[in-house]
């Protein structure tokens, strides 16, 4: 089915990232630390630090890009506050686009019919006839010819290569956003480039990062079983 159109004034893309304040994969044991909201024209509305209130285990670096000295200095804002400002910035009408742009909604407190009025899940838009799901870097990759930087992890980034794979998939025919899919898994691209987590053997700072895999668990807790 084509994707729903949307008006770019209606359209936002919220990135968050976390640190995690335990050891095990669980949201639980994680805090949001940053956050980036990038409108329907690319631009960037919000980049906001977010101070954790427990103590830090490990800052993640390499999916925040950010390490403890980024949190001195007073430029890091409480979460109360935070959202209270990305409520201001975000219009009811607002359309949220993303990967998986229910957990960063989640994460910064708003709730859908309030705050903003409904979602486009990117991995859903680009999932395939065989029910496969696909990472925004592989999407962003394969689809938009862009690469994240290596060793930089923006949040700005992703937010901003989440709103022009909408934008492609939005202006697609039925047919075009079917090439779109099969494209993910040609020749050229398959397999993938291997995620972040896996880089660092899905550990971090003695951080488990095996959210839906139990073979590479080394916290023992529950699985997440992926969406299909």
């Amino acid at each position: 089915a084509p994707v729903a159109r949307h008006a770019p004034e209606d359209v936002f893309s919220l990135d968050v990232e976390c640190v995690a304040v335990g050891r095990t994969h669980e949201k639980t044991d994680r805090e949001p630390c940053l956050l980036a909201l990038v409108d329907g024209f690319g631009r960037t509305v919000m980049r906001t630090l977010i101070k954790p209130v427990r103590p830090v285990v490990s800052y993640l670096t390499p999916f925040t890009g950010l390490r403890k000295e980024d949190f001195e200095g007073g430029r890091a804002i409480g979460l109360a506050r935070a959202v209270s400002e990305l409520r201001q910035r975000l219009p009811s009408r607002a359309i949220l686009v993303g990967q998986n742009p229910e957990g960063d909604a989640e994460w910064m407190r708003l709730t859908r019919g309030v705050d903003f009025k409904g979602m486009v899940d990117l991995a859903r838009v680009f999932q395939n006839e065989k029910g496969m799901m696909f990472s925004l870097r592989h999407e962003a990759l394969v689809l938009l010819g862009k690469e994240a930087s290596k060793g930089v992890h923006d949040p700005c980034w992703d937010a901003t290569v989440s709103i022009e794979l909408y934008q492609l998939a939005m202006k697609a025919s039925a047919k075009e956003l079917a090439k779109m899919r099969e494209k993910l898994t040609s020749k050229e691209f398959w397999p993938p480039k291997p995620s972040l987590a896996r880089e660092y053997g899905y550990q971090i700072d003695g951080v488990c990062l095996s959210l839906y895999m139990a073979k590479h668990c080394s916290c023992g807790r529950p699985i997440v079983q992926m969406r299909s």
